[in-house]
């Protein structure tokens, strides 16, 4: 027997396919937050330069490219990492971003970071071709809650059967590492994440990591 959480995805996919039929206007329509963020390039020992300009638009990581935050974060010990902050309702899942891009992916075990007050669980990939290797975190927050791909879909279609505009936002770091460096990596990739938090007002906190539960 299948279970009930499929069963009730299946119906609100139905749902939404008639409802786009009889009436093709509905949309999920995000409040376009990205422009409103204000991360700073220098905080606690990194610092940051816009590439938004210098991404291949060409390469299938980076199609979605529409509305995108990206910037380039370099540590005194010379570590750097991507930081991508997406619409939720503007991406590709990053597993089929890399998979077209010709990466093999691993899927690792879900770090879970604590900030400040909050406490979530991240999503954690490890993508490898023959010369370069990366660590990808990413996280998915709507209206100031971290939600997994599930009920991003389900909520996406919710808001769009009414109409109503939300924050969603994707969160996404890719950081280059070799496949016998994932847990360093990813103990860095933990404190840019601490170091990031400690430096936003308390509404962008929200926007990024959700309200405290």
């Amino acid at each position: 027997m299948r279970p009930v959480k499929f069963w009730i995805v299946i119906i609100l996919l139905l749902s939404s396919i008639i409802y786009c039929f009889a009436f093709p206007k509905a949309k999920y329509v995000s409040t376009n937050i990205l422009p409103q963020l204000r991360i700073p390039y220098k905080m606690a020992g990194w610092q940051g330069k816009d590439i938004t300009e210098e991404l291949n638009l060409d390469d299938e990581r980076y199609n979605f490219i529409s509305q995108v935050f990206a910037r380039e974060y370099v540590n005194s010990y010379g570590e750097n990492l991507l930081l991508l902050i997406l619409d939720a309702g503007n991406f590709h899942h990053p597993k089929v971003c890399f998979s077209s891009s010709g990466f093999k992916i691993r899927e690792l075990n879900n770090p879970e970071f604590h900030i400040l007050n909050r406490k979530f669980k991240g999503h954690c990939l490890y993508a490898q071709k023959p010369t370069e290797g990366f660590l990808v975190i990413y996280w998915i927050c709507i209206d100031k809650k971290i939600v997994d791909w599930t009920e991003q879909k389900i909520k996406q279609l919710w808001f769009s059967l009414f109409k109503k505009e939300r924050v969603g936002l994707m969160i996404r770091l890719d950081m280059p590492t070799r496949e016998g460096k994932i847990e360093s990596s990813l103990t860095v990739a933990k404190d840019f994440i601490d170091d990031l938090s400690q430096t936003l007002a308390s509404e962008q906190v929200d926007y990024i990591f959700g309200s405290p539960q």
